[in-house]
C-alpha cells in the first residue's frame, strides 16, 4: 500500500472515530435531558395535586369553624396533621427541583435502573426504551384498583408520620382513619410497607429515592418480564419491569431494616 493512501486511510478512520464519539456523546445528552425533563415533570405534577389538596383543607377549615365545639377540636386535630405533611411534601419536592437543576446525578438516583417514563403523574421504568410500551405497563398496573390502592395507601401511611413522631405506621391497620375519606377503602393485603423508621432516619436522603410501600405480588409483563408497584417515601409512584427479580432496583432503593440484637440468655 502506498504511504499517501495510507495517510488517507488515516485520516478517515481518525474523522469517523471523531464524528461517532460526537454522535454517542449527543444522544447520551438527549437521554439525560429527557429523563431530567420527565422528573421536572413529575414534580409539577405533584406541586398541582398538592394546590388541590391545599383548597380542599381551606373548605375543611371553613366548615370546621363553624362545627359544634367537639367536631370542631378533633376535625382541627386532624387538619393540623394534614398541614404539617403537606408542608414537608412541598419543601421536600423544592429541595428536590433545586437538586435536580445542579446535578444529574440526581436522576439516575430517583429513576434507578431502566428507562425512565412519565405517564400520568406515574413514573414507569422499563426495559424497553417504548413509550408506547410504558403506557402499556401503566394500564396493567391500573387493573383492579391497583393504582387507586396504592395512592390511597401511600397517602395514609405518609399522613400517619407527623401526627406520630414522624414514625412511619407498622401495618396499614394503624394507619386507616387517614384513608381517603371520599374513595373506596384500599386493599392492603396487595401491599407491604416495606421501609420500617421514623423521617428523621431518611435526613440528607432525597425521600423519591427510599421506597416506602411494595406491592407484594409481581405481575407479568407483554414481554414475559416482571413488574411491580412501588411507592416511594415522597410519594412517588412507580412501576417497575425488571429482568433480575428487582435485585438490582430494590438494591438502590430500599433501605434494610436494622439488624436485630442478639438476645442474652443471662
Amino acid at each position: 500500500m502506498k504511504k499517501k493512501e495510507f495517510q488517507i486511510i488515516l485520516v478517515s478512520t481518525v474523522v469517523i472515530t471523531g464524528v461517532v464519539a460526537s454522535l454517542v456523546i449527543q444522544v447520551r445528552a438527549r437521554v439525560k435531558h429527557r429523563e431530567n425533563d420527565a422528573v421536572l415533570r413529575l414534580q409539577q405534577k405533584q406541586l398541582a395535586e398538592w394546590a388541590v389538596e391545599h383548597r380542599r383543607l381551606s373548605n375543611r377549615v371553613t366548615l370546621a369553624v363553624s362545627s359544634p365545639a367537639e367536631d370542631r377540636a378533633t376535625e382541627l386535630a386532624m387538619l393540623r396533621a394534614e398541614a404539617v405533611v403537606l408542608r414537608q411534601q412541598t419543601n421536600e419536592l423544592g429541595t428536590q427541583a433545586a437538586e435536580n437543576h445542579q446535578s444529574q446525578s440526581q436522576i439516575s438516583l430517583l429513576t434507578g435502573p431502566g428507562t425512565h417514563f412519565l405517564v400520568g403523574g406515574v413514573s414507569v421504568v422499563s426495559v424497553s426504551n417504548s413509550e408506547e410500551y410504558a403506557r402499556r405497563l401503566d394500564q396493567m398496573a391500573s387493573r383492579n384498583r391497583k393504582l387507586a390502592d396504592a395512592r390511597n395507601l401511600s397517602r395514609a401511611v405518609r399522613w400517619y408520620a407527623p401526627a406520630h413522631e414522624g414514625e412511619f405506621p407498622p401495618s396499614f391497620d394503624q394507619a386507616a382513619p387517614y384513608f381517603y375519606p371520599d374513595q373506596p377503602t384500599p386493599q392492603t393485603d396487595g401491599f407491604e410497607i416495606v421501609f420500617q423508621g421514623s423521617r428523621q432516619e431518611l435526613t440528607g436522603v432525597p425521600e423519591g429515592a427510599v421506597v416506602l410501600i411494595r406491592e407484594r405480588q409481581p405481575w407479568r409483563t407483554p414481554v414475559g418480564k416482571w413488574a411491580r408497584i412501588y411507592v416511594m417515601a415522597n410519594g412517588q409512584i412507580n412501576v417497575v419491569e425488571a429482568d433480575d427479580n428487582f435485585r438490582s432496583w430494590e438494591e438502590e432503593h430500599i433501605i434494610p431494616p436494622p439488624l436485630s440484637e442478639p438476645r442474652s440468655d443471662h
